[in-house]
């Protein structure tokens, strides 16, 4: 898999990441997030997969739709 979701540490947000990176920094708290210890919630090859994710994601954690779960249902 190419790309990847995880949720910052320190500040809960969502965030795709490139899964071939060492490292990634958080855009909301600047955290660097180590992605060999980090928990990756799902994995993808396809760009476009990888920011429908994000968005059900969101809008789940806002409250707004309830697929979190239908999401997790597929493939990782």
């Amino acid at each position: 898999m190419k790309f990847g979701i995880i949720i910052c540490s320190s500040c809960k947000r969502v965030k795709g990441v490139l899964l071939t990176n060492k490292t990634s920094k958080c855009f909301s708290c600047k955290k660097v997030i180590k992605l060999e210890k980090a928990i990756i919630v799902y994995k993808t090859n396809s760009r476009q997969e990888l920011q429908n994710a994000i968005g059900k994601i969101n809008a789940e954690r806002n409250g707004k739709t309830n697929s979190w779960n239908s999401l997790f249902s597929k493939k990782q």
